[in-house]
């Protein structure tokens, strides 16, 4: 029988969106808003187009994901609203605003989420090694609420010890304190923390300037920066943990083949 590697005393930390995570169906999220952004606004007496309607959501998306990217900056809801609503010209009243955070903050869910082949079984012998495993992940628009327990509907929580949701910090990565937090939280040191996300700035990039270790996920094989830990598939995953407790100078994983 094969020993399961140790990791004990170490944490990992996982994104959730393109990570463990991805939509069946993308379009299907801005569709279901658009038209239920309509419906509402038309049943309050402020009718616009769907065109313009679209235009206010996806720009509004856009640059509410760019400040989080960019700037870690976690808009709460009402702010993501009156970044739809403004444009529009629509002065919306408590109801209202009450009806349309239901519609925002679930839409998530028409895109079908379902876990990336493989995550149960990498989330699984990660477990084995007796790593703290810790979800860390930027919510935006869909609510803490709607995530944990879509989560727990994926069969995912009970994989982590820890959830760290941008809307429940008010902070998002790539911001430090996001690392400092689970580091905190898991009662150790940035330098014991290895993160593990798709997205070279706010996972890879947030989590090296923190002090933590990173391992990038990369499904679509494209190169992989100098220096730093990359895997195209999650069943890579505990090998490449392995390979990032490593000094950095010491480094030299590559990819199974």
């Amino acid at each position: 029988m094969t020993t399961a590697p140790d990791l004990s005393g170490w944490t990992v930390s996982l994104d959730l969106w393109g990570t463990l995570i991805v939509h069946r169906d993308q379009a299907a999220v801005t569709d279901w808003r658009v038209a239920e952004f309509t419906r509402v606004l038309d049943a309050f007496g402020h009718a616009r187009s769907s065109f313009q309607i679209r235009h206010a959501v996806t720009t509004a998306d856009r640059l509410a994901l760019h400040r989080q990217r960019h700037d870690g900056t976690q808009p709460t809801v009402g702010e993501l609203l009156a970044g739809i609503l403004d444009p529009l010209a629509v002065q919306a009243t408590a109801e209202m605003l009450s009806v349309l955070e239901v519609v925002h903050t679930h839409a998530s869910l028409r895109g079908c989420p379902h876990p990336i082949e493989g995550a149960q079984d990498a989330l699984r012998a990660l477990a084995g090694t007796g790593a703290r495993l810790v979800l860390t992940s930027n919510t935006l628009s869909t609510s803490p609420q709607v995530h944990r327990q879509m989560i727990d509907d994926l069969e995912l929580s009970p994989f982590f010890a820890d959830m760290l949701l941008s809307g429940e910090l008010g902070i998002a990565k790539p911001r430090p304190e996001v690392f400092a937090t689970i580091a905190e939280r898991a009662n150790t040191t940035p330098e014991r923390v290895v993160h593990v996300g798709d997205d070279w700035l706010t996972d890879i990039r947030g989590a090296l300037d923190a002090g933590c270790r990173a391992v990038h996920y990369r499904p679509t094989g494209r190169p992989a920066r100098p220096d730093v830990l990359a895997i195209t598939a999650l069943d890579q995953l505990v090998d490449a943990v392995l390979a990032a407790r490593l000094p950095a100078d010491a480094l030299s994983y590559s990819e199974p083949r």
